[in-house]
């Protein structure tokens, strides 16, 4: 498939799906919040750090095996993609066993997890397994979907997961109406988990026949050299995400309670939206990354990535401003006025997602290049400021410190170490020009932000001034953006692409 048109199309296809999922989101939660309530969600957020914590024993495995796909797919070696294809299904196979095996051992230890665990529901600790067999079997025929990734067939990995999804949605949010019964809601995902990977599993064997072959190699000793190294480095990587991202509603559910823990899911599920559609647009953009990083010049690259970087910073810059806006409004109309958190925790909730998004581009173009050892304890320490912070403040600010102890971690390490490796050993030139462009890039969004706020504050309240909001919104930063980046050499080629597509679909 052209690089160009495969771009297209899984972008086309993910975004299309995650919009039908962020629907099925609210909707369902709408359902989850009437059929259950606070505590219920405060548990659901707990599950949630638990099993994050559980994925740790993925150890980084897969990106490193994507990685080594790169090659072999450009060059259509299908040997080395089927030997490497049955070492991910092994190491997967394990790491869902090691999964359902940790995960049901901590049944008896949840209390800990929590400042008061809730005595309004029961049955705890089966819900809690519920959960963990979820998990676990999420991954056995997972690996399937990295050979669509790499192919930029991501598309169906995508239109599937939507219809199982939306299949699933409606079968939970009529169960839990007719029995108000949270075991159900997780039985059904389990269902649904297992039927989306059987089938992406199927559809995977049928593009790719040679899948199916017994006459599979040993991968060579230098790629396994390689993928050991690397995961070696990602096992860093890996405890260090965990332990940022991974932890807040644990530290939340110990140190204030379960019931705050409810309401900031609530913003985390908003903010995972977002993160979705990032999520997205780097897996439609991360496969022809891989091949240009696998065949292309230094400087190729180097444009590549100012180019990659500038979009992103318009887009999460505004995604963040968003954020701040419409945040409490859209809280307010679709749970009630009960579901809102002070602003100060609303505002270092948008602070953290603009400094981790922004961290993206550079995370992309650095695993596409392998670039995994060199940073490798950087994410332990990061992770050992985040929890000795956190811990620290939650004490003396509740939540408020819990989130400030996350962005001191995000900004004291990964925000000036993981551009320094890129520029050192990927694109080889100092990093000043990152750094200069990172910070116009915050000016314009915080110049944006200030002006939006103050647009959105002269709108009334409800779901009509909500309306305005949304509409101020769309544009104040967007025009702001407009003035500040016209000039830019990314600009231009940003416009050049939409021009080109434009006249491309009106053709078509």
């Amino acid at each position: 498939m052209d690089t160009a048109k495969g771009v297209a199309k899984n972008l086309k296809f993910i975004l299309a799906s995650e919009l039908i999922l962020a629907g099925l989101k609210f909707v369902s939660r709408r359902v989850f919040v009437i059929a259950l309530g606070k505590e219920y969600l405060g548990l659901n957020g707990l599950f949630t750090d638990i099993l994050s914590m559980l994925s740790l024993a993925e150890l980084g495995f897969g990106v490193s095996v994507t990685y080594s796909l790169y090659r072999p797919a450009a060059q259509g070696d299908t040997q080395l993609i089927k030997s490497l294809v049955r070492l991910y299904r092994r190491v997967y196979q394990a790491v869902g066993g090691a999964v359902l095996a940790v995960g049901l051992a901590l049944t008896p230890f949840l209390s800990v997890f929590v400042k008061e665990m809730p005595e309004g529901i029961p049955n705890i600790p089966l819900l809690y397994a519920l959960s963990v067999v979820n998990a676990g079997v999420s991954y056995f025929w997972s690996y399937k979907s990295t050979l669509l990734f790499v192919y930029q067939r991501k598309y169906i990995d995508a239109a599937v997961r939507a219809a199982v999804a939306l299949a699933a949605a409606g079968a939970q949010a009529a169960a839990l109406l007719l029995t108000h019964n949270y075991a159900y809601y997780l039985g059904i995902a389990i269902a649904a988990t297992l039927v989306q990977n059987a089938v992406v599993s199927a559809w995977t064997d049928r593009l790719y026949p040679f899948l199916r072959e017994r006459d599979v190699r040993p991968v060579p000793a230098e790629v396994l050299g390689e993928i050991r190294r690397n995961v070696g480095a990602m096992v860093l990587h890996r405890v260090g995400a965990v332990a940022v991202f991974g932890t807040d509603n644990l530290l939340i559910s110990k140190f204030v309670g379960i019931e705050t823990t409810g309401l900031y899911s609530n913003y985390v599920m908003i903010r995972g939206l977002l993160n979705m559609v990032i999520s997205a647009l780097s897996n439609a953009v991360m496969p022809a990354l891989g091949k240009l990083s696998a065949t292309a010049e230094v400087e190729e690259k180097r444009t590549a990535f100012r180019r990659l970087n500038f979009c992103a910073a318009w887009l999460f810059g505004w995604m963040s401003i968003c954020l701040l806006c419409l945040y409490d409004p859209f809280i307010g109309l679709w749970l009630g006025e009960g579901y809102l958190l002070p602003p100060e925790t609303v505002a270092l909730i948008v602070a953290n997602f603009y400094v981790t998004s922004m961290r993206v581009p550079v995370a992309n173009t650095k695993s596409v290049m392998g670039l995994f050892w060199d940073e490798r304890y950087k994410s332990v320490l990061e992770a050992l400021v985040n929890l000795a912070v956190s811990a620290a403040l939650a004490q003396r600010w509740g939540i408020a410190g819990v989130l400030a102890g996350t962005l001191v971690s995000t900004v004291s390490m990964p925000f000036w170490i993981e551009p320094l490796g890129l520029y050192r050993h990927g694109l080889e030139q100092p990093p000043g020009e990152y750094f200069a462009r990172y910070f116009f890039y915050l000016a314009v969004t915080a110049a944006g932000g200030a002006v939006t706020k103050l647009l959105c504050g002269m709108t009334p309240e409800g779901a009509a001034g909500f309306l305005w909001k949304l509409l101020v919104c769309m544009a104040a930063p967007n025009i702001i953006c407009l003035a500040a980046y016209r000039r830019l050499p990314e600009m231009v080629f940003l416009k050049d692409l939409l021009l080109q597509a434009g006249r491309a679909n009106r053709k078509g």
